[in-house]
């Protein structure tokens, strides 16, 4: 059962829950001492029974506070009589308001209501707000501020040099005399400082114990946003920092700031995580635009196959076999004219540039009469 528009404008919200059950509830016991004997309560057991109830309320508003008695009173250890006293008298203290009246049966409507949601219920459960108590403020009055005179020897409360001044006698300052607001020192917007920028907000979005520091306390990220480093290489190097030490990030962290420098102090910047991967990333999508292209691809080699004279990326062979033998055979163009070898001038000889006489031919290329019986010669 959802209670009535408006029922929560008026009542003011908690401050939070440990707030509310070890400061609010002790000090409104302690200085009502006679309604708690007149509601035959113990200060103890109306603590443990606000205690109980602060566990069911919302942290944020200390509201939709649905307990049974039964809960309740299991949770506070006492008898279901003893928690309903306590509760009335935190609700006559006015640390808890009833927002909707707990009954154990239920109209027509509100039972078809409850059936249309899907709930089997036949009850409602009483709903409660734990409020904190306010003080009133007192209204602001206008002070009279009385200016002694310089010398008040022989002088009387009439004396000219005894004024009153209230805040409307005074006159405001010319504009002209007046100081002109500081501006605040604007740094020149720079690709640096913008790389920069960005590696600190992204930082600081994934690490926790960050948030809410100063960007410009974490100087410490400037070296690696320099050499294009992301928040994930940061977040990388951190971790293998402290897996290399056997450290644990602390629940508290008194200095983040501080801390981040001493992981990052003996990191090197050039050194990037990601940088490997990266340009594993890149052969791949060099690779498999390769591939495309002697698949699927328009461009055709002097023998017709797709792609076949361009050079594998990684690799740098050829796809077409064609192609490949005659890249192995064309000629490698030299850096320098090639020269004639130099000889010896016994090579010069006119004996050895005469031609040589042939060698003898096989025994199985020889004529066939070399093998008949009488063919000797």
């Amino acid at each position: 059962m959802r209670p009535p528009n408006g029922s929560y404008a008026r009542l003011p919200a908690w401050w939070g829950r440990e707030h509310w059950s070890t400061i609010e509830v002790p000090v409104a016991l302690a200085m009502n001492r006679e309604k708690a004997r007149a509601w035959h309560v113990e200060p103890d057991t109306a603590k443990r029974v606000a205690r109980a109830m602060a566990g069911y309320a919302d942290n944020a508003t200390g509201r939709q506070c649905r307990p049974t008695n039964e809960r309740l009173a299991a949770a506070a250890q006492l008898s279901i009589r003893q928690t309903q006293r306590a509760r009335g008298l935190l609700k006559e203290l006015g640390l808890v308001a009833e927002v909707v009246a707990g009954r154990s049966i239920m109209t027509r409507a509100e039972r078809l209501a409850a059936w249309r949601r899907g709930s089997s219920h036949r009850q409602i459960a009483a709903e409660f707000a734990l409020l904190s108590l306010r003080r009133p403020q007192r209204p602001r009055q206008p002070v009279e501020r009385v200016i002694p005179p310089p010398d008040p020897v022989g002088e009387g409360v009439n004396s000219p040099n005894l004024r009153f001044f209230t805040g409307k006698d005074r006159k405001e300052e010319p504009r002209s005399a007046r100081r002109p607001p500081r501006r605040a020192r604007s740094e020149p917007i720079t690709p640096a400082g913008i790389r920069t920028r960005r590696l600190i907000a992204g930082v600081q979005q994934r690490v926790g114990w960050l948030a809410g520091v100063s960007p410009r306390r974490l100087t410490s990220l400037h070296r690696f946003a320099r050499e294009g480093w992301t928040p994930r290489d940061v977040l990388r190097a951190c971790d293998e920092v402290l897996k290399a030490r056997g450290w644990t990030v602390p629940d508290k962290i008194d200095h983040p700031p501080a801390y981040l420098a001493a992981l990052l102090r003996d990191v090197d910047p050039a050194d990037r995580p990601g940088a490997l991967e990266e340009a594993m990333r890149a052969e791949e999508l060099l690779r498999r635009d390769w591939l495309w292209q002697t698949r699927f691809g328009q461009r055709e080699c002097p023998h017709g196959a797709l792609a076949g004279d361009l050079p594998h990326p990684i690799d740098g062979h050829l796809a077409c076999p064609l192609c490949r033998r005659a890249s192995e055979r064309a000629p490698s163009t030299p850096d320098r004219p090639t020269t004639a070898p130099h000889r010896s001038p016994a090579d010069t000889s006119p004996a050895r540039t005469h031609a040589q006489p042939a060698s003898p031919a096989p025994a199985d290329m020889a004529s066939p009469d070399a093998h008949t019986p009488g063919g000797r010669r």
